[in-house]
């Protein structure tokens, strides 16, 4: 499996597939924040015998330096069920545990998504609810942190830290907005 980092040059490429992935959802603004330098995110597309068959992020929060977030992971349809999934969260364990992180997270719905839930637990991460009223869209999003240790040191559970989850959703919608300005968020 080889990594290519998302760039000006693939960029509408990127948001076709994580379209793919995540209907009715944009990651091009992350895209774009990584490209321009605007975060220290990085953004990839996975490809297995010159095939892009997903993307997948890394990305932080600076008031946690030591976990690393899971973004934009997806493998597409016609690829599944290949263990492509897992080689690629174990790459970005890896990539993770090379710049230092201690802990792999990651965000999800909590709701009509077993596949996922079943398939990060799989691979060793636990699973805590989100509910943090300070971040409102948890209320409306039901959603689900998986935490995992990428060394000796004992995970810390998450605890409801605030994953800005509202400012990621306000981000996706002011981009939708930005593309089609008659379209709203349901």
């Amino acid at each position: 499996m080889t990594l290519e980092r998302i760039t000006e040059s693939n960029i509408d490429f990127a948001v076709r597939i994580q379209e793919e992935l995540f209907p009715g959802e944009s990651g091009r603004a992350n895209f774009e924040e990584s490209i321009e330098g605007e975060s220290d995110y990085s953004y990839y597309l996975l490809y297995e015998d010159g095939v892009c068959v997903g993307v997948i992020g890394l990305y932080s929060y600076p008031e946690d330096q030591d976990s690393a977030w899971l973004g934009w992971f997806g493998i597409r349809k016609g690829f599944r069920r290949r263990h492509l999934g897992s080689r690629a969260l174990k790459e970005f364990e890896e990539m993770a545990a090379a710049r230092g992180f201690q802990f792999a997270r990651l965000y999800t719905d909590a709701e009509n998504n077993d596949t996922a839930l079943a398939f990060y637990r799989s691979n060793g991460y636990t699973c805590e609810p989100y509910q943090n009223p300070e971040d409102p869209a948890c209320i409306r999003y039901k959603t689900v942190i998986f935490s995992k240790a990428l060394t000796s040191r004992t995970l810390v559970p998450w605890n409801n830290r605030t994953i800005h989850l509202t400012e990621q959703i306000a981000k996706q919608e002011k981009y939708r907005l930005k593309l089609n300005p008659c379209m709203t968020m349901l």
